[in-house]
């Protein structure tokens, strides 16, 4: 009896139902490269391209961002590698351009960590044109398992804010569910000041299972859940704040992309120059306008 454990080990492994671990663990980027290259690149709301594209404003946002990629050293080397680009030295516009767009896939891959490997789930795109959910793992030597595949949908991008949200107006907070067209509420005015004006638009969207909002906190302590695409006083998107990065009058502590329930997301246009207005205390423009 002594030699039938090993015996059945043997066996079970020589079967694949055992699937040990060998090489070197990869890096977190790593192992989403080794995702998506197994599976497909992950549909999302890009936010250089919702809620409006800009002629230009991809590369502009390559450049911008490229000190922050390169400054972290691990995700940096799994792009470069991945995309065949210098490791060493400044890149060229062109080759900026390149990291950017790998850089921004990674985000909407979420991996989670479970022991040895890592579970995944998001929607892609595939040959016949087909929306499909996939769902599996990926251990941490790189070996991808597909465990399910779903048909899926194509995402709705929503560009708003969480059904929760706070709209400051002169009467108190209330719920973003709650303005109409004819709610008074605080608007910036042309010369920066509060100015009290009505609602003159509304909007709702649908948001898909799975849908992405971004938790936005700042060093004060205001803090927001809105879709990335969505646009601060100044027009950024807010899905490409980084810590660091001001906002209305403070900085940014954390960003992280979190999955929304709330089912559909708001938004509000008033009355007045600017179109902005106050989102649980952040200043923020409409989509609308």
């Amino acid at each position: 009896m002594k030699f039938l454990a090993p015996l059945l080990l043997l066996a079970a492994v020589a079967c694949g139902s055992l699937g040990p671990v060998t090489g070197a663990p990869l890096s977190e980027p790593q192992l989403e490269f080794k995702v998506m290259d197994a599976v497909g690149k992950p549909l999302w709301c890009d936010p250089d391209f919702y809620p409006l594209a800009r002629a230009g404003g991809e590369q502009a946002s390559a450049i911008a961002r490229y000190p922050e990629i390169k400054a972290d050293a691990t995700t940096y080397a799994a792009i470069v590698a991945h995309e065949h680009l210098p490791s060493s030295g400044d890149l060229t516009d062109a080759q900026k351009l390149v990291l950017y767009r790998a850089w921004k896939l990674l985000r909407p891959l979420q991996l989670k960590k479970d022991g040895d490997r890592y579970s995944f789930e998001y929607t892609i795109v595939t040959t016949s044109g087909n929306y499909q959910l996939v769902a599996g793992s990926v251990r941490t030597d790189g070996v991808v398992t597909v465990d399910s595949r779903a048909p899926g949908g194509r995402p709705n991008c929503p560009i708003c804010l969480a059904s929760w949200t706070l709209i400051a107006t002169p009467s108190g907070p209330v719920r973003v569910t709650d303005v109409r067209v004819g709610t008074v509420v605080w608007t910036q005015g042309a010369d920066g000041s509060r100015v009290a004006a009505p609602v003159v638009g509304v909007g709702s969207m649908e948001a898909p299972p799975g849908h992405m909002v971004v938790h936005v906190v700042l060093a004060d302590g205001r803090s927001l859940f809105v879709s990335p695409g969505h646009r601060t006083a100044d027009g950024r998107a807010i899905g490409m704040l980084r810590p660091g990065d001001s906002l209305d009058g403070s900085t940014v502590r954390s960003t992280e992309l979190v999955r929304y329930g709330g089912g559909r997301t708001y938004d509000l246009l008033p009355a007045g120059p600017t179109g902005r207005y106050w989102a649980d205390g952040i200043l923020v423009a409409s989509t609308l306008a």
